[in-house]
């Protein structure tokens, strides 16, 4: 009897263990670049199904990239279907380098758009910069065409992380910035870099302003707005109690979280971390009202951090309740130096963690399974581990975002460069003053700078001017007389810097030139000088592992999982979102088809507008008539359909 149960919990076992494996089938992968360099920095998910991507780019018209660059790096947004296949793709910038940071989905069937520029006007840049980088914001309709866009910022530089759009139809913006008053900053600086918060209204303009920070350096990660419409801010901070900051910080720097009320006053702020660094990349309000913050720590178990690190740094996960007062928290260690960059809050309240491990290769020629990857990694919601994955290529592979799509799946995207080069260049030396090469230093929230430039006509790589950013999806790019510019932080600024800080994981960022003539095409000429003083002909870099195409220097690479524990969703045949609408809806048809035509009527029956549709998600404007009920029939080769829409203003 005894020897039959043991067989029995043996085979119990080894079934739960190949249920964990299987539940998370990897679907497909896809490569999205031209031959030069993308970097991703946000995605979400769409109501068709499908996802839009965001980040910036390098590259002119080549790869599967369909538009030439305006200057050094531009905003770059790709539509993409369920099968991460392109609906459409959009590229936005002027003369100077531009760095889309975040984008989000709006009420009226559009998107919101925001990032970083340094660009005078001209090009698709409307505004001049206000000096340094500023905030730049850009307003989308359902199909991708331009709304507005504005510019914001004072004298010094600011650093966009993320929009949002509020309950009232307007947007929060959260970053930093070292602006003193000046400009569209109303209040002087209370250090090198502020958390800096800006409401707009739904025309994008400025309702208020706030800055918080301390004597030293504050950078905000992440900003949520709350149920009871008020903000959760969450970030990085090194000052001691200054400025307008409560709280000494504990170790080399701290989270940070910050609860402001719907007009922008604080109501309450947590420092936490351990003896060493800490840092805060995501805060979200949890269905309970409370609070999760996510980020990565190298400290022991001592001060506000209980739980202690398996090696190096490690994600570390802190649930607060809703008065900022500690539930629980955890550690989960995958390699030498795990960087957490992404939360998806799941219906059944578990969690996917999304993230990278960041280890060195041990001077192997390329990385092995677990380095250098993409990390999800599923809890329940008191932090307990359920599963995890790790996909990856021989190089470098950057996790954003991981995000729930409408289908149950899971998307992890991030920037890829698929191999790992150990090359230096003699005569420059890296960011992190660790020896000679062309990477920089940092960590994966903590991209310390970027350098590198070449000169074609005389065949060498000219040595570039170094900036030091926090956070390595604020900058990954920049002309070198604009890297320059890229900081206020000098030589003896009281920043402190993080123990155990891996490097950079954009080595060999690909050059931009000179910054003179701002064309796409001379970052490709850049990237041919740089390739061959490499010894490595046009970038013909091939992918490997998990990784199975690529077209340059790094791209955005998206990979989608299916979790077999989730119930498969059951598609509507047609349905429109939003509805009611504004001046657009989207009509989602829920089945493949090769053609078709949408047709718009009133209520009478006469038809407003008629045209053809080739994919799934439909845009409809509505612009041009009254507020009423219209209906929308759609006719494809497979079946025919309509839907009621209510326009309201």
């Amino acid at each position: 009897m005894i020897k039959l149960s043991t067989r029995l919990i043996f085979a119990a076992c080894s079934l739960i263990v190949s249920l964990g494996v299987s539940a998370q089938d990897m679907l497909w992968e896809k490569s999205y670049g031209g031959k030069n360099a993308e970097y991703l920095f946000d995605a979400v998910p769409t109501a068709d199904y499908g996802f839009i991507l965001a980040g910036s780019s390098l590259s002119g018209k080549t790869g599967n990239k369909v538009s030439e660059g305006a200057g050094d790096l531009d905003f770059w947004v790709w539509k993409m279907n369920e099968n991460g296949d392109m609906d459409w793709q959009k590229s936005f910038g002027g003369i100077g380098s531009d760095f889309l940071q975040s984008i989000r989905l709006t009420r009226d069937g559009g998107f919101i758009l925001a990032g970083n520029s340094d660009s005078a006007r001209g090009l698709s840049k409307k505004e001049d910069s206000h000096g340094g980088e500023d905030f730049w914001v850009i307003k989308l309709d359902a199909g991708g065409g331009e709304q507005w866009q504005k510019t914001i910022g004072g004298t010094g530089q600011e650093k966009l992380k993320s929009i949002a759009q509020t309950r009232d139809g307007g947007y929060i913006l959260g970053g930093s910035s070292s602006s003193e008053k000046s400009a569209d900053k109303k209040q002087n600086s209370y250090g090198n870099l502020d958390y800096w918060v800006v409401k707009l209204d739904k025309e994008g303009k400025i309702l208020w302003e706030k800055t918080f920070g301390g004597i030293y350096f504050e950078e905000l990660r992440s900003i949520e707005q709350t149920a009871d419409q008020g903000y959760i801010l969450g970030g990085y901070s090194n000052s001691p109690a200054s400025g307008n900051k409560k709280d000494d910080n504990i170790g080399t720097g701290d989270y940070w979280v910050i609860k402001l009320d719907r007009d922008g006053e604080e109501e309450w702020q947590q420092v936490i971390g351990g003896d060493k660094d800490d840092e805060l990349a995501v805060v979200h309000q949890t269905y309970d009202g409370g609070y999760l913050l996510g980020g990565n720590s190298n400290s022991g178990s001592n001060f506000s951090k209980k739980k202690g690190n398996g090696k190096g740094t490690d994600f570390w996960l802190v649930k607060l309740d809703k008065e900022g007062g500690m539930i629980w928290q955890e550690t989960y260690d995958f390699g030498t130096s795990d960087i957490l960059t992404s939360i998806v809050e799941n219906k059944d309240h578990t969690l996917l963690i999304g993230g990278f491990a960041k280890s060195e290769a041990n001077g192997k020629k390329k990385d092995e399974k677990g380095i250098n990857d993409y990390i999800a990694l599923k809890i329940s919601e008191t932090g307990e581990r359920l599963w995890d994955k790790t996909v990856g290529s021989d190089g470098e592979d950057i996790l954003t975002k991981v995000v729930e799509t409408r289908d149950g799946g899971y998307l992890l995207a991030g920037t890829s460069n698929p191999v790992r080069s150990t090359m230096g260049i003699a005569g420059t030396k890296s960011g992190s003053g660790t020896g000679n090469g062309i990477s920089v230093g940092g960590n994966g929230q903590q991209l310390q700078g970027l350098k590198n430039a070449t000169d074609k006509a005389n065949g060498k790589i000219a040595e570039a001017a170094e900036s030091f950013n926090k956070g390595y999806d604020e900058t990954v790019g920049a002309a070198a007389d604009k890297i320059n510019k890229a900081t206020d932080l000098g030589e003896d600024s009281p920043l402190k810097f993080g123990v155990n800080a891996p490097k950079s994981p954009l080595g060999n960022v690909p050059s931009l030139g000179s910054g003179g003539s701002g064309s796409g095409m001379d970052a490709d000429k850049a990237m041919d000088g740089l390739s061959s003083a490499l010894g490595g002909g046009k970038a013909n870099i091939p992918p490997s592992r998990d990784k199975k195409t690529h077209y340059g220097n790094s791209d955005f690479w998206v990979v989608k999982l299916l979790d077999k524990d989730k119930e498969k969703v059951k598609k509507a045949t047609i349905e429109a979102i939003p509805n009611p609408a504004g001046d657009f809806t989207n009509v989602i048809v829920g089945y493949e088809f090769e053609t078709g035509t949408a047709t718009v009527v009133d209520l009478s029956g006469h038809i407003l507008q008629s045209f053809t549709i080739t994919g799934r998600t439909v845009p409809v404007n509505l612009s041009a008539y009254p507020e009423g009920i219209y209906i929308v029939n759609i006719k494809t080769d497979v079946q025919s359909d309509g839907i009621k829409v209510i326009k309201q203003k």
